[in-house]
């Protein structure tokens, strides 16, 4: 019965594992350790403790998950917005630099040599000006791009992290439940029961209606276990 709820656990905290996270592995070890000779003494309370913890883990995993791709997806749309901003400087940066080759171009057609040379003379004269413009502009700009990045990145981080200490709290609390269920220092919680309505009151007259669903829950039960089983032949 214990290997069978650990290797339970181990998949479920595979299956939820997000590579911006490290999982608290060593706390889970911890508490299967500690739980073994107690489950063993009382697999049918440890079952049901299970039962209603391991919903609230995979709750508590979701709801990481979640918040973190929201810090990024709100960093990812700042960062955009700054692109938008900038579009419009970007833009006479490149019209300079265009209308600059175009002078450049213009020269390489004269075929006498004294408007050829004439021609660049003046136009690498006004290109030294045009050239320090845009490379002034663009040091000043990305002086203030580069500064908005970091405050992104410090915000980004503090998202994350709040989310991720988030997780870890909540995660170990948990555990700490689980714990106590398993023990049999705390009662074994009762789900709480959903808001009866009209159709679930139909529903109570058919009773096979019930004996389906718990046949549903059943299969789904035993397709769990199986790929449980399969997942520790391969490794």
């Amino acid at each position: 019965m214990y290997s069978k709820v650990c290797v339970l656990l181990l998949a479920i905290g595979l299956s939820q594992a997000v590579p911006q996270i490290h999982l608290p592995d060593v706390g889970l070890m911890n508490f299967m350790i500690q739980s073994r000779d107690i489950s063993q003494d009382n697999p049918t309370r440890s079952l049901s403790c299970f039962d209603y913890y391991l919903p609230l883990l995979s709750e508590v995993a979701e709801t990481y998950k979640t918040d973190y791709a929201k810090c990024l997806d709100v960093a990812e749309a700042s960062r955009q917005q700054i692109n938008d901003n900038t579009e419009d400087d970007r833009t006479q940066i490149n019209q300079s630099a265009t209308d600059a080759c175009k002078l450049l171009e213009t020269c390489s057609k004269e075929e006498n040599s004294i408007p050829y040379f004439d021609c660049y003379t003046n136009a690498g004269s006004q290109n030294t000006k045009t050239m320090f413009e845009i490379s002034a502009n663009s040091a000043e700009l990305l002086a203030q791009v580069r500064e908005l990045y970091r405050n992104i990145d410090v915000d980004q981080y503090m998202c994350t992290n709040k989310s991720e200490r988030a997780y870890v709290e909540n995660t170990s609390n948990v555990y700490e439940e689980l714990n106590l269920c398993v023990s049999g220092k705390a009662p074994v919680p009762k789900p709480t029961p959903e808001p009866t309505t009209e159709d679930d009151s139909q529903k109570e007259n058919f009773p096979e209606e019930d004996l389906s669903r718990a046949a549903l829950e059943q299969n789904n039960l035993k397709s769990m276990m199986a790929d449980i089983q399969k997942w520790l032949k391969r490794h």
